[in-house]
């Protein structure tokens, strides 16, 4: 009997808790999925089957929550489903709950497996940027990990609409723990034993999507826009081969998949975050977690040595307060090379 727990009551972190109760109603392996949330008000509106970051969605089931980090001691499966900058902080959280003596405790059991659900790059305690699969090793070692992640808007998924995604871990059973707690759900989940290319596919298109929707937002026509995903995926796979991906993985659900959806349009934060800076506007609020995470990963493909023009385009436009359009004729001036 599995015992699950979901970190974040936002709104993935509540559509993934929705997808495993639905699992749940149809799975009689998992005993219980629990939310951990931050907030007493995210607590009551789960139990009522709803979710605050997802007003307009109609409750869905009741979902157990509570802010007692407690429910951490006995989990089995743990799906971190916090912002990307809030992944360290609850990477030490599990850390302390399953502390050396509470391991004892445990006797023989196998120590919870983590699965990342946040798409973006970390930072280390020394500034420099790391993958969120290395800052996660780091701080739980022994631990199973694995990634979660694909084309998947979280207010479909907490409204039982059909999805496929990726769960990735370099352990066979590590993936298929996960994808047998989905089972029923209305979430079809596929294995890969690439963690750092689903990690990087997920981190690297919403950074692209900002710039696709840049060129939306400023009038630049339909060709940029294809200019820009065909040649951000070239980058995604250029940069994720480098750093020991395979290149298949860039062109699944991770990669081209979520890379499709995130361009869709202004559904997605990351293209409404760059929709805004192509007119001219300030940005919404909601976080897109692109605009986050594009320093970062500009920081870690400058220390590997890899030229990523859109990514530090974005990175440009975003924390250095360059010029959009000066920017785009920068990229059109580029020496013309081989596809």
């Amino acid at each position: 009997m599995t015992h699950i727990v979901v970190i974040g009551a936002g709104s993935w972190g509540s559509a993934i808790a929705t997808a495993l109760m639905r699992a749940k109603q149809q799975n009689s392996k998992t005993k219980q999925v629990t939310v951990l949330a931050r907030r007493q008000e995210s607590v009551d509106a789960l139990a009522e089957g709803r979710c605050l970051y997802l007003p307009k969605n109609s409750p869905a089931m009741s979902i157990a929550a509570n802010t007692d980090p407690a429910c951490l001691d006995d989990a089995d499966l743990i799906f971190v489903a916090t912002p990307v900058v809030a992944n360290q902080a609850t990477f030490l959280m599990i850390h302390d709950r399953q502390s050396d003596q509470q391991k004892k405790e445990r006797q023989n059991q196998r120590l919870a497996t983590i699965v990342l659900c946040a798409k973006g790059i970390g930072k280390a305690d020394d500034g420099n940027a790391m993958l969120l699969t290395e800052l996660a090793a780091n701080i739980l070692p022994g631990h199973p990990l694995a990634v979660f992640s694909g084309p998947s808007f979280a207010d479909e998924v907490f409204g039982g609409l059909p999805a496929a995604l990726v769960t990735a871990s370099h352990t066979p059973a590590t993936a298929i723990q996960i994808q047998k707690a989905f089972e029923g759900s209305n979430l079809r989940l596929y294995s890969n034993d690439d963690p750092i290319g689903v990690t990087l596919a997920g981190a690297m298109k919403n950074v692209i999507a900002i710039a696709a929707g840049c060129a939306v937002g400023a009038g630049f026509g339909d060709n940029a826009k294809a200019a820009i995903l065909t040649r951000g995926l070239a980058e995604i796979a250029r940069f994720a081969t480098l750093m020991g991906a395979k290149p298949d993985t860039i062109f699944g659900l991770a990669g081209v998949g979520d890379l499709a959806l995130t361009c869709a349009g202004p559904h997605s934060r990351n293209m409404a975050y760059g929709m805004a800076l192509g007119r001219g506007e300030v940005p919404p609020s909601k976080l897109a977690e692109g605009s986050r995470t594009v320093a970062q990963l500009a920081r870690l493909a400058r220390s590997k040595g890899v030229d990523l023009p859109i990514t530090n385009a974005v990175d440009g436009l975003v924390n250095h307060g360059q010029d959009l359009h000066e920017i785009v004729a920068s990229l059109l001036a580029r020496r013309a090379g081989a596809e």
